[in-house]
């Protein structure tokens, strides 16, 4: 026999699944009929661009659009300024190893 709280959590799971599976239906529905619209406004486009061509008519020209570079910043270069400084190079010193030497008079006291 199973308990309650089980018994809920499976209801609860059964709704939630059918919520979900609802929502990507709707969003599948959704993404088609995207598509069908890009889809029928490139068949028109092409459609359109096809009837130019069999008239004779010249490709419409885009308006050009002239873009200016910004003027260049100018550099003050003033001798008053103080040059910032490097960084000086830290250099380590090797520690020197300095080995143990066994007392042979230690070993055997």
């Amino acid at each position: 026999m199973t308990t309650s709280y089980i018994l809920e959590r499976q209801k609860d799971l059964k709704v939630h699944k059918q919520m979900m599976r609802a929502a990507e239906k709707a969003a599948i529905e959704k993404m088609e009929e995207e598509q069908d619209l890009r889809r029928a406004a490139n068949e028109a486009r092409i459609k359109a661009k096809v009837e130019r061509i069999a008239r004779g008519e010249p490709a419409p020209v885009k308006a050009a659009v002239s873009i200016e570079a910004p003027a260049a910043a100018e550099v003050k270069s003033s001798e008053e300024a103080p040059k910032p400084k490097a960084k000086s190079k830290v250099s380590f010193k090797k520690k020197s190893v300095v080995k143990e030497q066994d007392d042979a008079a230690e070993e055997g006291e």
